[in-house]
């Protein structure tokens, strides 16, 4: 119902998502509105797990491999995890916290009512928030010589040209965030590429690679490690196309650069 009024009467973006989709060549309109069911779902199991026990949250999700995290972690540099807006990444999240410590770092949302619900939501499921206005790399470069885990959603658009690697991604270029392997390379952290997904109504999670930073990380392997990590989730999101959230405005920053050029 959620995915209906939002899709199909409000028409939320819609335009926006099925250009996406198509010129990815991935589906149409009923792609989009699968899209969207997930996120109706996904927010209303976000509202379930509020007050649940830790081990009942954590049961909903299943980690592939996840001796490979474990392996990675042991290495005593600490974990960056690269991950994106696939199936339900924060159910994921409170379910990973609950095996882990685990830091994200997030956003405020608009409405400062609904901001604290999530906020403390996540928060009271162990998840470790550190805000965008604070100073991000600095926070998360302690937690890493901490020896903590720290979880970045390389999917969005960057909303800058500076930090940045031009490369593919869903059928055009785009601008990716570099921050996931400059911290590696400052840290000597190894970056695990973990996606998630709904599969015959379980949530899974998948280790999809573990990279980890040479002695001496150039400005080159950076680059070369933020477009390996954004062809993982381009390969992840064509296995299963309405997984990912198709609403984000993704290519925008580097249209808007490329017509101003």
């Amino acid at each position: 119902m959620l995915a209906f009024i939002a899709y199909d009467v409000l028409r939320i973006r819609r335009a926006q998502v099925v250009a996406a989709i198509e010129r990815a060549g991935l589906g149409d309109a009923k792609t989009g509105r699968a899209c969207l069911r997930g996120l109706g779902r996904s927010a209303l199991e976000l509202l379930w797990i509020t007050g649940r026990p830790e081990a009942d949250v954590a049961a909903l999700v299943d980690v592939a491999d996840f001796p490979r995290f474990v392996e990675a972690r042991a290495k005593g540099r600490g974990v960056i995890v690269a991950t994106a807006h696939t199936g339900n990444w924060d159910l994921t999240a409170c379910a990973c916290a609950a095996r882990t410590p685990l830091t994200i770092v997030t956003k405020r949302l608009r409405s400062p009512r609904l901001d604290a619900w999530w906020q403390g939501a996540r928060a009271g499921r162990g998840v470790d928030l550190v805000f965008e206005e604070a100073s991000v790399v600095r926070a998360l470069l302690d937690k890493l010589r901490d020896g903590g885990s720290v979880a970045l959603l390389v999917d969005q658009d960057p909303e800058r040209t500076t930090s940045v690697a031009e490369g593919p991604f869903l059928g055009e270029i785009a601008l990716h965030d570099t921050l996931p392997a400059t911290l590696s390379a400052r840290s000597g952290a190894p970056i695990v590429v973990a996606l998630g997904r709904v599969v015959d109504n379980r949530h899974t999670v998948a280790i999809l690679d573990v990279l980890a930073p040479p002695a001496r990380p150039s400005a080159a392997w950076v680059e070369r490690t933020t477009l390996a990590i954004a062809a993982h989730v381009d390969s992840f999101v064509r296995e299963d196309p309405s997984c990912w959230l198709w609403l984000h405005r993704r290519w925008k920053t580097r249209r808007t650069h490329a017509e101003r050029s």
